[in-house]
């Protein structure tokens, strides 16, 4: 099952690292992540688009933002996409009309930093898409 895609984190002054993610398996399903200075981490969750979400957070942690189509603040998965795709393609969906587009994205697929955004930035878009209340802490 191994694929090995390479995409670039960008901090918001414009640092730039390459970064490379491989699928390994699918039960569980599995990446592993490789960035620019040889460190290696693996993922497991129960989808890809959740184990990039996971190495995404640590990305984050240091300032930087992974620029892929699975880390657009209007991509979504569905259920079903989880189970037919593992978790690799989503649908875009417009913010303000709360409009689901039924064309897909690989998720691993670039993106822009500009239209990139974090882990919880994409939550709350989620949230707001579906008329759902953030939950209280």
């Amino acid at each position: 099952m191994t694929a090995v895609t390479t995409l670039v984190a960008q901090s918001g002054s414009g640092a730039t690292e390459s970064v490379q993610i491989e699928l390994l398996d699918t039960h569980p399903h599995r990446i592993a992540c490789t960035r620019q200075d040889g460190i290696r981490r693996e993922f497991e969750a129960g989808s890809f688009f959740r184990c990039l979400s996971l190495f995404r957070e640590e990305l984050e942690r240091e300032g930087f933002l992974l620029c892929c189509q699975g880390a657009r603040s209007d991509v979504t998965l569905s259920g079903m996409q989880a189970q037919m795709s593992d978790g690799l393609h989503a649908y875009t969906f417009d913010p303000k009309t709360r409009t689901v587009n039924q064309t897909e994205v690989y998720i691993l697929d670039p993106a822009s930093y500009a239209e990139v955004g974090t882990v919880e930035d994409q939550r709350r878009a989620i949230y707001a898409l579906h008329g759902l209340s953030e939950p209280k802490s």
